[in-house]
């Protein structure tokens, strides 16, 4: 099945809206601040796996898509990923443990790394829309 343009670029506006909302939110809730900015990751590694024609698996989506996006994105985002991957996993002690204590830092460096995937996986994707439009 080929890749939904719209779809795209409908989910990368997204991500962005979601991050800007990461950021609003900050000075209120860094633990919803970091979660969101995480939520905005996961949006645009999503939308990643579907423009190459893939699913997350319905056992630890979340997981998947860190995963697939290390896989897609190489060793040259390495450092990247695996705070996408540590982000994965404080945001689930938040959602399912209540685990509540996110530092000011911590919720800074959430926005600060996903926008460099919004902007890496925005990149990649602008390539291959314009590859296919040509």
């Amino acid at each position: 099945m080929a890749p939904d343009l719209h779809q795209i670029t409908k989910q990368l506006g997204r991500a962005s809206k979601d991050l800007r909302t990461a950021e609003a939110v900050s000075s209120i809730d860094r633990a919803w601040s970091f979660t969101i900015a995480y939520h905005a990751m996961i949006r645009v590694g999503r939308t990643f796996m579907f423009s190459k024609g893939y699913l997350p698996t319905t056992l630890n989506p979340h997981k998947t898509i860190v995963e697939f996006t290390r896989e897609a994105l190489g060793s040259p985002y390495g450092d990247l990923l695996l705070r996408f991957d540590r982000m994965r996993r404080k945001r689930h002690d938040f959602i399912y443990d209540s685990e509540n204590h996110t530092t000011e830092r911590e919720a800074l460096a959430a926005i600060r790394t996903a926008q460099d995937l919004i902007r890496r996986i925005g990149e990649c994707l602008r390539d291959e829309i314009s590859k296919k439009l040509i």
